[in-house]
């Protein structure tokens, strides 16, 4: 299959590996952005659980506040088993249900909210909260 590029308005037929090479960048680029709008979605789930996110022209005290309270729960996340994180990727990150989630892990929905529950309490006191 022939790959073309775009170079000042003219395309030229380029190998795959050329192609893929040009392109990397672009494509790494455009999955970072996905990932970043899926995390700041996710944000809101954190605050059905109790974590509390900034609202429309909140003061510039509650927006520093705010986000020294995201970086520690960021930091936070780092200090969970990579089975806890996987919950709360999935959860959290990847829109998952706890039913879906459940089905991948073989469990009932109720200990997947139970796991949940435990999950975010744990990161209430990593964070001292």
């Amino acid at each position: 299959m022939e790959r073309y590029i775009d170079i000042d308005g003219e395309k030229v037929a380029v190998s795959e590996d050329v192609y893929r090479a040009y392109k990397r960048p672009a494509w790494r680029e455009r999955k970072r952005r996905i990932t970043r709008r899926k995390k700041e979605r996710s944000l809101d789930k954190f605050k059905d659980d109790g974590f509390d996110i900034p609202a429309e022209g909140a003061s510039l005290d509650e927006i520093v506040a705010d986000k020294l309270l995201l970086d520690m729960l960021m930091s936070a996340l780092d200090e969970l088993t990579a089975e806890e994180r996987g919950l709360i990727d999935a959860l959290f990150y990847e829109d998952r249900s706890e039913q879906a989630a459940a089905d991948a892990l073989n469990i009932s929905q109720q200990a997947v909210n139970k796991r949940k529950r435990r999950i975010l309490a744990k990161l209430r006191d990593i964070i001292g909260w």
